[in-house]
């Protein structure tokens, strides 16, 4: 008897365990996630000035999505379109899945109204970039050097590494062209 009673103490503590590690990570994850979170405006190398908006979608779902749209300011033109999924790994590091959007041209400013998506499901992403986040700190978070394969706004092969801050409101980039070691950076300010 006594036996049985500490087994199933042990198995109820592990169990507790794992419901407080899992909680944790989602608390983490909601800090990230909402950090990402809002519109950011800059200027790219040739003075294209451009606005990102990275707005939640899918949030009944119960996953943690954002929609991604980057507009060039003068002639609102759209440069980039995407679709984040974002998966904690650990109360520290999580996955970025940057996916592509099936007919992307449907949802051209939308990031206005994320009740749009809710009309829509997953089969809309196609392909996938991962990105591994890292918290660096309350509210900063970032990349290690990526060789860049889905960000059309940037040319092919320059590394590239991204950092959200929370404390001062602003989204970072560095860029390292291909066959080269000159690192250009990009602020990003958040404007709500």
């Amino acid at each position: 008897m006594k036996r049985i009673f500490l087994s199933l103490f042990v198995i109820l503590m592990t169990l507790s365990g794992y419901s407080q590690k899992e909680a944790d990570f989602t608390e983490d994850l909601r800090y990230f996630y909402t950090t990402m979170q809002g519109n950011y405006v800059g200027e790219l190398s040739d003075s294209t000035r451009i606005t990102l908006h990275l707005t939640p979608i899918w949030e009944q779902m119960g996953g943690s999505y954002l929609y991604l749209e980057a507009t060039n300011d003068e002639n609102q033109s759209v440069i980039e379109q995407k679709i984040l999924e974002i998966v904690p790994v650990s109360d520290i590091t999580f996955k970025v899945y940057v996916h592509g959007i099936r007919h992307a041209e449907a949802f051209v400013g939308k990031w206005g109204n994320p009740n749009f998506f809710d009309g829509y499901n997953t089969s809309i992403l196609k392909g996938k970039r991962r990105f591994v986040f890292f918290k660096t700190k309350d509210y900063e978070y970032q990349t290690n050097w990526n060789n860049r394969k889905s960000l059309k706004c940037f040319p092919a092969r320059d590394r590239i590494h991204f950092k959200f801050s929370r404390e001062d409101e602003r989204f970072y980039i560095k860029r390292i062209p291909t066959k080269s070691t000159h690192i250009i950076g990009y602020t990003l300010i958040k404007t709500d």
